[in-house]
């Protein structure tokens, strides 16, 4: 079971994730954030589950999580950025669980593009960002998956090899609500003084891909290039054809 009186007795954060709701069960925490929102235009809310029997990633991918041993929740949170930078919010989150997982367990994560978490070539977390207009500004909705207590045998066959939790990165099971906390008030102290080259500076030391060759999609194609680094809208700037290409969406590495 999630303790929400542990939890809350960690958390730090000003301006988001004030209401906590607790289900044991849902299908989705994502879904749930849109329902309460659209049924009470209720701002500041995180929802959090120990058992999600859809969550869903990028793209309508189903996320795996096995009941009681992840992090999964949601919460609503305002725009950070401007349109013009809006991709930075997917920087931003990945910079907050990194840096939250170091400052509780020492263990250095790493990015990959556009909503993974690794370590070690090995997923350990992946991030939703939804959004909608909200008084004619953004309003966000940040999904986390965050694979925790998790043993290898616990992963579907098919992607145990593709994956680790932070209990086996430790050697010892993970106190989740603690955890979750350390990520938000990193990501309320990320907000709150905020930095821009900070940030790209923190992703980019954590990608695993750095000039590595990766394909991605041009139009209809299927083309090849090489990972450069994240300008300052927060797009990925991949080489391609000696030409640099502010990109945005799914790559695959080779």
């Amino acid at each position: 079971m999630f303790f929400t009186n542990l939890f809350e007795s960690n958390l730090r954060v000003r301006d988001f994730a004030k209401q906590i709701i607790y289900y044991t069960s849902t299908q989705s925490t994502n879904d749930d954030i849109w329902s309460l929102f659209n049924d009470n235009n209720k701002e500041n809310i995180l929802v959090v589950t120990d058992n999600q029997l859809n969550g869903r990633g990028r793209l309508n991918n189903r996320w795996f999580s096995k009941p009681g041993h992840s992090i999964t929740c949601s919460f609503l949170l305002n725009e950070v950025f401007d349109r013009n930078h809006f991709s930075l919010h997917s920087i931003l989150i990945p910079v907050a669980i990194i840096n939250g997982v170091k400052n509780f367990l020492s263990i250095n994560l790493e990015t990959k593009w556009p909503n993974d978490i690794m370590y070690h070539n090995k997923k350990i977390g992946g991030i939703l960002l939804e959004s909608k207009y909200n008084k004619k500004a953004l309003i966000l909705n940040v999904g986390i998956g965050l694979n925790v207590n998790e043993d290898n045998i616990d992963f579907p066959i098919d992607i145990q090899s593709n994956c680790t939790s932070l209990k086996e990165i430790k050697g010892h099971p993970i106190q989740r609500e603690p955890l979750l906390a350390f990520i938000l008030n990193e990501l309320d102290i990320l907000i709150n003084n905020l930095d821009i080259k900070y940030l790209i500076k923190i992703w980019t030391k954590s990608c695993m891909h750095i000039n590595s060759k990766i394909t991605f999609k041009d139009g209809e194609k299927i083309v090849t290039g090489v990972f450069k680094h994240i300008n300052e809208k927060g797009e990925a700037v991949i080489l391609h054809n000696n030409n640099n290409i502010a990109y945005s969406g799914m790559i695959n590495l080779l």
